[in-house]
C-alpha cells in the first residue's frame, strides 16, 4: 500500500505561543508529529509568546494590535479584538497557501473561521480541546454560570455542526458533543499525545532547590509532599487539592502543597492559608525542570473539575514515573486507572485517600512503571500523529 500524499496543512490557534500551557504544549507536539510525517505545516498564533523556540514547521503570527502580552486562559476584551483580526488573517492566509486542510483549535478560532462570514474554502476540522459548556462558567464571569453555560454548549454544539469533521480529545469530550445533536459520524475521538524527550534534558539550573533529590517514602510525621503542575486557573480544581490536604493534616499526616506554574499564585496563597495548609509555590521552567521537581514530591494529584479535556500533564507525569492520585473527573474517559490512583467517592476524603494511597502503596513502583509504558506507547507525539494522519486524510478533497 502506497505512502499517503503529503498535506499542507494550516493550524489555528488564537492564543500565544509558545508558552508552557498544557495546549501550547499540546499544539507543538502536533504540528511537530505532522511535520516528521512529511506533511508541510504552518501554523498562525497571537503575536506573543513566552520564550523564543525552534520548530521543523511554520509560524506565521497575527499582527501586533491591538497589543496583548497576557499568557492566561479566558475572556478578555483584547482577545475579542485578537480574534476578528484572525479572521481576517486566517482568510488571507488560506487564499495565499492553499491548505488542503484548516486544522482549526479549540474555541475562539474555530468560532474566527466558521462563524464570521466568508469561511475559508478547504474542509476546515474543529480539534475540541475541552467543552466549553463546562469551562466558560469557571472563569471570572463577564455574565451568569448559568448564561455561561448555555452560551458554552451553543458554542460547542455550532462549531461541531459547522466543521466538516470533528477531533475531540477524548471520549468524554465526544460524549459530551453527541449529547448536545451532534451526529455520530462528524465526531471522531483522537488521543493526544506530546514529545517526551525534553524530560530526558537535564534542568539548567536546579528548578527545585527547596527539597532534597529524590522521592521518599513518607512516614508520619514526616510532611508529605503533594505536586500540582501546571496553571493555577479555578478549573484545575487546586482548591480541591488543597481540601483534600487539609482533610489529610486534621488525620495526622502533615501533606504540604507544592505547586509548580508560571500563574499568579495569589488565591490558591490566600486559600491554604484559611486552610492552614502549607504550600510552596516554585517557577515551572522549562518542562525538564519542572518534572524533576514533581518528581521530589512523594505523589502528585490531579483534580480538574470540569468534565471533558484531556489533561496534558498527566502525560508528562506518567513518563516520569511520578505515583499519580486523581479525582474521577480529572480522568473521565480515558482510561487510566489501571496506573492512576482514582478516588472510589467524591469529595475531599475521597482525593485524600487516593493521594496517601499513591504515597505509600507498596506496589507503587510497578504501577508507576506500567505508567511510563503507557505513556510511551499509547501518549507518544509519534503514536498521536499517526492516529491525526488517520483522521485527517478521509478529509482531503
Amino acid at each position: 500500500m502506497s505512502a499517503p500524499r503529503p498535506l499542507r496543512l494550516l493550524e489555528v490557534a488564537a492564543l500565544p505561543f509558545p508558552s508552557r500551557q498544557g495546549t501550547q504544549v499540546l499544539l507543538d507536539a502536533i504540528a511537530r508529529g505532522l511535520a516528521a510525517r512529511g506533511h508541510e505545516v504552518h501554523l498562525l498564533v497571537y503575536a506573543h509568546g513566552a520564550f523564543p523556540v525552534d520548530v521543523p514547521y511554520r509560524i506565521h503570527r497575527l499582527p501586533d494590535r491591538p497589543r496583548f502580552r497576557s499568557l492566561r486562559s479566558g475572556p478578555h476584551w483584547r482577545r475579542a479584538a485578537l480574534d476578528l483580526v484572525l479572521a481576517v488573517e486566517l482568510r488571507r492566509l488560506a487564499r495565499r497557501l492553499r491548505p488542503d486542510v484548516v486544522h482549526l483549535h479549540n474555541v475562539e478560532a474555530s468560532a474566527a473561521a466558521l462563524l464570521v462570514p466568508g469561511r475559508p474554502a478547504p474542509p476546515c476540522v474543529y480539534h475540541a480541546h475541552n467543552l466549553m459548556q463546562h469551562e466558560l462558567p469557571t472563569y471570572d464571569p463577564l455574565f451568569a454560570a448559568p448564561v455561561a453555560r448555555r452560551f458554552g454548549r451553543l458554542l460547542d454544539r455550532e462549531l461541531s455542526l459547522r466543521a466538516d469533521r470533528t477531533f475531540a480529545v477524548s471520549e468524554s469530550t465526544r460524549a459530551g458533543l453527541l449529547a448536545l445533536g451532534v451526529p455520530d459520524e462528524r465526531v471522531v475521538t483522537v488521543e493526544p499525545g506530546v514529545d517526551l524527550e525534553e524530560l530526558a534534558a537535564p534542568p539548567t539550573p536546579p528548578p527545585c532547590p527547596f527539597f532534597p533529590s529524590g522521592r521518599r517514602e513518607p512516614h508520619s510525621p514526616e510532611a508529605l509532599r503533594v505536586a500540582h503542575l501546571g496553571n493555577l486557573d479555578r478549573y484545575q480544581g487546586v482548591d480541591r487539592i488543597l481540601d483534600a490536604l487539609a482533610v489529610l493534616r486534621r488525620s495526622g499526616w502533615p501533606a504540604e502543597l507544592v505547586a509548580i506554574s508560571d500563574s499568579d499564585p495569589a488565591w490558591v496563597r490566600r486559600l491554604a492559608d484559611r486552610l492552614h495548609v502549607p504550600a510552596s509555590f516554585v517557577p515551572h521552567g522549562s518542562l525538564a525542570g519542572a518534572i524533576d521537581c514533581a518528581r521530589s514530591c512523594h505523589v502528585a494529584a490531579l483534580a480538574r473539575d470540569v468534565p471533558g479535556g484531556f489533561p496534558i500533564k498527566l502525560i508528562a507525569l506518567l513518563h516520569a514515573a511520578v505515583p499519580l492520585a486523581a479525582t474521577r473527573s480529572a480522568v473521565d474517559g480515558l482510561r487510566v486507572d489501571p496506573v492512576v490512583w482514582v478516588a472510589d467517592r467524591e469529595g475531599p476524603s475521597g482525593l485524600a485517600d487516593a493521594i496517601l494511597s499513591a504515597a505509600t502503596h507498596l506496589r507503587a513502583e510497578l504501577r508507576s512503571a506500567a505508567g511510563m509504558q503507557l505513556a510511551a506507547e499509547r501518549f507518544s507525539a509519534a503514536a498521536a500523529a499517526e492516529r491525526l494522519e488517520a483522521a485527517l486524510l478521509p478529509l482531503v478533497r
